[in-house]
């Protein structure tokens, strides 16, 4: 996807995020973000903040190690950059191990999954520089299979998370607990730094009562197997490219549409954009044949992924949109219609460019439906 340079009206600070979240690929930006970091302007405060607040920091670290820019950050900056980064990098390789542990339980019980999200895009979208940051190890798995993974699971040592939670907050997590996942799992290890790996099974590419669906079945037939780092001959099973994208796409249609994720904090950020500039750019040829519109034509999600595509677009100055013929889809009317509840964009005056940046999303109310009831 071509596209041009982002303007600097929001800030130095969020003109590097945003170029790093989509992906450096030329020597322009290379020397735009350098440039950017180096300036006499730039608020180091706000910079790691929204870094922070985006899971971007990891990224940052590398961007300015990589850049050679140890004299130019100052001094206990870089050095904070830099526990960061080695830290991440280390949790990543705890996080890889637990990974193939658990997928080879899985697989010699003979149930199908794969392994989504971070895992599956640290060593493919993310070069398996440790850039890419990840609270939990995401897997999916079949509805039908819930009971015999959870037997697994508790096999291996992992209980569920609310069990380890304070008793203030095990009512409020035993709230979040819906028919589209497991309940959130955890298993104490001894690792130095940390102390619990936390574990999150989906058996739904949407969530529950939602009006559309992809089936889990058809998403998990033929998985990619997808090789793990410094570890010869071990693989992991992905999604296909189609069923990444669609997964990927519709989970943050989810989190920017429903208001709960936005309350709870959980709503969209700059890297949930970036990990889907990543995969079209990735599989380019195999999300532009018939197939992808195909599928998504017959599960009726065509509408969402338009939505997500058509503000990614605006946001970051991609094609995405024109690459893969929806421009004429993605009306927000009629994907109201269909959710039947207002999307919570709508509660802003401002583009997704600035809901991204804004740090008080929570404290603003959806807008009302025209017609009640209707």
């Amino acid at each position: 996807m071509t596209r041009s340079l982002p303007d600097q009206s929001l800030g130095p600070e969020w003109t590097i995020l945003e170029l790093l979240a989509r992906g450096i690929i030329d020597d322009s930006e290379v020397q735009m973000v350098r440039d950017l970091l180096t300036t006499d302007t730039l608020k180091w405060g706000e910079l790691l903040e929204q870094a922070l607040r985006h899971k971007m920091f990891p990224m940052l670290a590398h961007q300015i190690m990589s850049a050679s820019l140890r004299f130019d950050v100052p001094t206990n900056i870089y050095m904070h950059l830099e526990s960061a980064l080695e830290w991440n990098r280390w949790q990543i390789e705890v996080f890889r191990r637990e990974t193939v542990r658990v997928a080879q339980a899985l697989a010699d019980r003979g149930i199908p999954f794969v392994v989504t999200k971070g895992m599956a895009f640290e060593s493919t979208l993310y070069d398996s520089l440790g850039t890419r940051y990840m609270n939990d190890i995401d897997f999916m798995i079949t509805p039908r299979d819930r009971d015999k993974v959870m037997t697994v699971m508790q096999e291996l040592g992992f209980r569920p998370f609310v069990d380890w939670a304070k008793d203030a907050r095990r009512e409020e997590i035993s709230s979040r607990l819906n028919p589209d996942h497991l309940p959130k799992l955890a298993r104490e290890i001894d690792q130095p730094g940390i102390r619990l790996i936390d574990i999150d099974i989906a058996n739904s590419l949407t969530w529950t009562k939602s009006p559309f669906d992809v089936p889990v079945e058809e998403a998990l037939e033929n998985p990619v197997a997808q090789p793990i780092p410094g570890m010869s001959g071990v693989s992991i099973p992905c999604f296909r490219p189609i069923y990444q994208f669609l997964f990927t796409v519709l989970h943050l249609f989810r989190e920017a549409w429903l208001q709960k994720f936005v309350e709870s904090g959980t709503d969209v950020g700059l890297m949930k954009f970036g990990d889907v500039i990543r995969l079209i750019d990735r599989n380019q040829n195999k999300l532009t044949d018939s197939e992808l519109l195909r599928i998504m034509q017959t599960h009726g999600v065509t509408d969402a992924v338009a939505w997500v595509l058509r503000h990614m677009d605006e946001t970051f100055h991609t094609h995405a949109v024109e690459l893969l013929a929806l421009e004429k889809h993605g009306n927000e009317k009629l994907l109201r219609s269909q959710m039947r509840s207002p999307g919570y964009v709508n509660a802003w005056s401002e583009s997704m460019r600035g809901r991204l940046q804004s740090k008080s999303r929570g404290s603003v109310q959806p807008v009302a439906p025209a017609h009640r009831g209707s």
